[in-house]
């Protein structure tokens, strides 16, 4: 799974980075009487980058660190509108760099958040050239544990949910600001001490950026 979402994450930036460039020269408000009719509906491309805290739930919660660090990606959406209300589909895939490491009293311990993505929907309400939307769905991520040189990883599986708010710039980037939280399920890592193997993750997420419509 690993591999796939990397090669998902680099074809995803590298597109968005040179549709971006590509539109550069635009790169400024237009005003109204400027824009083109606005359609919603069509494709999406976004890179992100961001540094969070990945907040580990469960019983073994108590002998990890919260890992916290980086994370670079992007996003693919398909949006269909129907009057003022738009559906769509998304999907989002991230390679992270999120680490930490044991609590007081478990020196040896580590864990690593090292990918993780999402498959939601999408509903929104326009009103000319701003758009307000809701978004929930599937989200998975690998997450691995280290304990005296032994390296332990689960899929984790669970939900999302969040929303936001577009805002058409010109007639070739759109700027979006989401907040979600994501909530992956517990699994048992062996490698974490006896009566405290039950490990998830929560994690709350801030997303700014300029986006690209086809």
């Amino acid at each position: 799974m690993k591999d796939r979402l990397l090669v998902m994450v680099a074809a995803t930036v590298a597109v968005a980075s040179l549709c971006t460039v590509a539109s550069a020269a635009g790169l400024y408000p237009a005003a109204d009487s400027d824009l083109a009719p606005i359609k919603w509906t069509g494709f999406i491309v976004a890179p992100y980058f961001g540094y969070e805290t990945l907040h580990l739930k469960g019983q073994g919660a108590d002998a990890l660190n919260d890992p916290q660090g980086w994370r670079v990606g992007g996003e693919l959406d398909y949006d269909y509108q129907v009057g003022n209300l738009v559906f769509g589909i998304a999907g989002d895939g991230f390679y992270t760099w999120y680490k930490g490491d044991g609590a007081s009293g478990a020196p040896d311990l580590t864990s690593r958040l090292t990918d993780y993505g999402t498959i939601r929907g999408r509903l929104g309400y326009t009103f000319g050239r701003w758009m307000i939307f809701g978004t929930g769905g599937y989200a998975f991520g690998d997450l691995s544990v280290k304990n005296s040189g032994l390296e332990e990883s689960k899929t984790l599986s669970g939900w999302t949910a969040g929303g936001g708010v577009e805002w058409v710039w010109n007639n070739d980037l759109t700027l979006r600001g989401e907040l979600a939280h994501i909530s992956l399920g517990n699994e048992t890592f062996a490698t974490l001490p006896a009566g405290k193997q039950d490990l998830g993750a929560d994690l709350d997420l801030f997303k700014i950026d300029f986006i690209t419509r086809y």
